[in-house]
């Protein structure tokens, strides 16, 4: 880092790489890369280092969140742990999904995504959701068990919802590859090879 920002001239190429980097970012999850069509909506997404699943998160507005998930100015992840060693994220379009489409009338869009989001954290215990931080310096464990939130409370509703969530996630390749069958509804970008497209070892 001392090395990348030795001076005035190389701090500002730094930070335009970045962002450069994290828009482009941006661009693949939720714009219209390789002919797809843009993101817009209600979607639930997930973030995986190399060992294994870091983050859950969803939004109602998958066009402005995702696009700032790598940017990091309202999105805690990417101060934390930047993008650029994330190793896959896996967007889903859920309300596409059959099972979505059967909860027609019974749940809004907004509580639907916010159990969502609740169940498969619950399962799946993604290590920036299962701690908060704490005024003095520590950290504290998530304990979702009797939680009154607006997710917890629906959680119930959209338990066929997380099994077929679960299944496309699952579903979804685990490293880049030219013919990887990607289930319908879903997203994915591996910003590593992103990152190493956009500025190539040499």
């Amino acid at each position: 880092m001392h090395r990348l920002t030795s001076d005035p001239t190389a701090a500002r190429s730094w930070r335009r790489a970045r962002y450069g980097f994290a828009h482009h970012l941006g661009e693949a999850l939720v714009g219209t890369a390789g002919g797809q069509s843009q993101l817009r909506g209600p979607v639930i997404y997930g973030v995986w280092l190399r060992w294994g699943l870091l983050y859950i998160g969803q939004t109602s507005k998958a066009e402005r969140r995702l696009r700032d998930l790598a940017v990091g100015e309202s999105h805690h992840l990417a101060n934390t742990f930047p993008p650029e060693i994330w190793h896959k994220v896996v967007v889903l379009a859920w309300p596409e999904l059959p099972q979505a489409r059967s909860l027609a009338g019974t749940i809004d869009l907004r509580t639907a995504g916010l159990a969502l989001e609740f169940a498969l954290q619950d399962q799946l215990c993604p290590i920036v959701n299962s701690e908060r931080r704490r005024p003095d310096g520590g950290w504290r464990e998530v304990v979702r068990q009797g939680s009154r939130s607006r997710g917890a409370l629906a959680m119930h509703k959209v338990t066929d919802l997380v099994q077929q969530v679960r299944g496309l996630w699952d579903a979804t390749p685990s490293e880049p590859s030219n013919g990887a069958n990607v289930p319908e509804a879903c997203r994915v970008v591996f910003p590593e090879q992103l990152l190493l497209e956009r500025y190539p070892l040499t």
